[in-house]
């Protein structure tokens, strides 16, 4: 019986501790969305977050393309 009760103890704790983890990343994601939001309002670029898919290829022009009807 005794060990039942050690079992939910620790289970109980362990569900407080996720949670609380789980609160804090969602408070931590708040506050930089809400940042990144503040900066954008006010016409600012922010480099770190566009640099790799800015960089990422190099945008060639297009020929261009007729389309056909179908049959």
């Amino acid at each position: 019986m005794e060990g039942l009760v050690f079992g939910i103890e620790f289970l109980n704790s362990t569900m407080a501790v996720a949670g609380l983890l789980v609160l804090l990343a969602v408070a931590l994601g708040g506050i930089l969305f809400g940042y990144i939001a503040d900066e954008e309002a006010k016409g600012r670029r922010i480099d770190w977050l566009e640099e790799p898919l800015a960089t990422g290829w190099e945008r060639k022009p297009v020929k261009k393309v007729t389309l056909l009807k179908a049959a």
